[in-house]
């Protein structure tokens, strides 16, 4: 009788890719590097993904590009692409290309004992159109209240198997006195793919920033998510998780000038109920800003290499494409 082997590594990317990534992309090397707190801070192009209301904090007609390099998972490439521009009278729109591709190895035992191998290849494209919009600068103690949707197609393929679903996010910011600031984003709405309906998941943040002495910086992200059904079993029952609580945080501190801005920042997510509990995740990273370029680097690691893709590192770029062009047409 025949039997099939496939590494615990390589299931899990398969299941990531079925399931429309259950585990979290945390996309971008800033939200990366902040352990996840980032849906109540965003303001680059990686906004379409975190809660597209805060598009509309995007002043500049920015491109994206990301890379997630997994150090301990061979033969898997995660890429993002995203543009944004701000439209007077309208807000800010934006479309976006996430590709996850992973080369799949997996083999069975022949009748005389010997293993033969196979490999696939399986690609997940999620293909987002978004919008963000402020609807009014100050009533109240609010302050640049502003909501948003992404509208996501996802399309799966492997040498055998090819499928499609779609899904859309909403998404909601405001800011208060003192610089602090509050996201929500629901996520997954009305999501399917290849026929196998997504659980959505909930995900409210606060964030403060703080600008003190003219040349620093302080900004603080806290988030919190809800998901149902998703993520991994529970290591006490050893049964399926039923819903899952996450608490994210990190912090970043940047020194400031007129054309060039250094940052660093730190952070890490832990799961709190019916999950992994104990297993908790570390990250930390830096970048650069002059004139309209922006190079972000981070790293994570988690403690659980169940719960998780083991250590990955996220390399960012953000051109600010009109600034470029206006600086270069002023020389």
């Amino acid at each position: 009788m025949k039997k099939s082997i496939l590494s615990t590594t390589l299931l899990l990317c398969i299941i990531k890719m079925i399931s429309a990534s259950p585990v979290d992309m945390m996309i971008g090397a800033r939200g990366y590097g902040f352990g996840g707190a980032y849906s109540a801070i965003v303001n680059d192009p990686s906004a379409s993904y975190w809660n597209p209301s805060r598009l509309s904090h995007i002043d500049h007609i920015s491109l994206m590009e990301s890379n997630w390099i997994l150090q301990d998972v061979q033969g898997m490439n995660v890429n993002y692409v995203s543009f944004a521009m701000p439209l007077k009278h309208v807000g800010t729109i934006s479309g976006s290309w996430l590709l996850n591709h992973a080369n799949l190895e997996f083999g069975e035992f022949n009748e005389d004992g010997t293993l033969k191998t196979f490999s696939n290849s399986a690609n997940e494209n999620t293909f987002s159109i978004a919008m963000g919009r402020q609807l009014f600068e100050k009533f109240l103690f609010l302050q640049k209240f502003s909501i948003g949707f992404t509208i996501n197609r996802f399309t799966f393929n492997t040498n055998s198997e090819d499928g499609a679903g779609s899904g859309f996010d909403l998404g909601m910011s405001t800011e208060f006195p003192l610089g602090f600031s509050l996201g929500f984003t629901a996520r997954n709405m009305g999501a399917e793919i290849m026929g196998y309906k997504l659980d959505p998941s909930l995900r409210l943040g606060l964030g403060y920033s703080k600008r003190f002495k003219e040349m620093h910086r302080i900004t603080v992200g806290l988030d919190g998510e809800y998901i149902m059904n998703r993520d991994y079993s529970d290591k006490v029952t050893q049964e399926p998780a039923r819903n899952n609580i996450k608490g994210f945080g990190g912090v970043e501190y940047s020194l400031v000038f007129s054309d060039f801005e250094i940052a660093l920042r730190g952070g890490g997510y832990g799961m709190a109920l019916h999950n992994t509990i104990g297993n908790y995740s570390f990250s930390g990273g830096f970048g650069f800003t002059w004139l309209g370029y922006s190079l972000q680097y981070a790293f994570m690691g988690a403690t659980d290499r169940d719960a998780s893709l083991g250590y990955g590192h996220r390399i960012c770029l953000v051109l600010q494409l009109d600034r470029l062009f206006k600086d270069q047409n002023s020389h």
